[in-house]
């Protein structure tokens, strides 16, 4: 289910299946627990790990599983192609999460995996 993965400074875990996925607050959690003997704080997530709800801020599942992020100081890099998402208010969160240090969103791996190593 994950790779750990090494950048340039900083170790990462990889989401490597494509049916790991998000769907409640609870996953982020339960998935969250299932790595915790890593001790590793930065992820690799594939657009594809999030429920297609997540993409759609009227829902608050973006909100709800970030919070859990947050709570659990974990970083990570959501690596998609983002041009199907229509919602302007979802790109203008994209740009605001680009912003900070908790999430990034990233059209290339290279960009991503940059990011983590910071």
């Amino acid at each position: 289910m994950f790779a750990l993965m090494t950048s340039e400074k900083k170790p990462y875990l990889r989401c490597t299946t494509q049916d790991t996925v998000m769907r409640t607050p609870q996953d982020a959690l339960d998935l969250l627990g299932q790595v915790y003997e890593y001790d590793i704080s930065r992820f690799l997530f594939h657009e594809t790990n999030f429920a297609p709800e997540f993409y759609d801020l009227k829902t608050k599942l973006a909100g709800e599983i970030l919070q859990k992020f947050s709570n659990y100081s974990i970083q990570a890099a959501i690596l998609g192609d983002f041009k199907a998402v229509a919602s302007s208010r979802f790109r203008e969160f994209m740009y605001e999460c680009n912003q900070g240090r908790q999430l990034r969103f990233a059209t290339s791996e290279a960009d991503a995996v940059a990011w983590l190593g910071s």
